[in-house]
This record gives structure tokens, sequence and C-alpha cells, in this order.
């Protein structure tokens, strides 16, 4: 499986490890129909040892973000998402339901 690298205006191509059960997890997001969208975007909210990460379904990644694509499946990360998640792999687990973050390190003691 190889992520295919496509160019769009104000968005930059990239590769980050998704598990098959979390792009699994991301069509069934999209396929839903309770939101309307055509990708995923990864985003990040509050800053220091509180910041969180979030996957919403979008119409479309914003200017600046990272594209990752999956076959036909987009997820686009915002910039600061992207740099807090480089070097881990996103994984989806089908028993607590829920996405998660394999490797990431705390910077918080």
């Amino acid at each position: 499986r190889h992520t295919r690298y496509i160019s769009v205006t104000g968005v930059q191509t990239c590769a980050l490890p998704i598990s098959n059960s979390a792009i699994k997890q991301f069509r069934k997001m999209l396929s839903n129909g309770n939101d309307n969208g055509s990708c995923i975007r990864v985003f990040i909210s509050g800053d220091g040892c509180c910041a969180s990460y979030g996957i919403d379904v979008s119409e479309k990644g914003e200017s600046g973000d990272k594209l990752i694509q999956k076959g036909d499946l987009k997820i686009y990360m915002e910039p600061g998402a992207f740099y807090g998640l480089k070097n881990v792999r996103i994984d989806y687990s089908n028993i607590k339901k829920s996405f998660a973050v394999k490797g990431l390190s705390s910077c918080c003691g």
C-alpha cells in the first residue's frame, strides 16, 4: 500500500502512517451520512500540555493543510496537528471505539 501524492493548490501532500482500522473507520465516518463532507480533517485544539487532537468530516482542506491520500480517501491535517503527530501512527481501536495515536511522546512533566 502506497500513499498517492496529488497536487492541490495551497495544500502540501505528505505521508503519515495510518492503520487499516483507522482508514476503515474514516470511511465509515464519511459514509455515515450524518455529516456533510467528502474528506477527513485532523486538527489540534488548545496548546502546550492541554492540546488535544480532533478528527472531523469536512468538505475540503484549508490552505496550509497537509494532505494524506489513501486510495480515494483524503485526510487533511492542519499544520499544527501534522507537526505534532509527526513520527507517530494513527490507529483505531474497535474495542475502545476510539482513535489512538501510537508513539506520541508527552512534552509535559
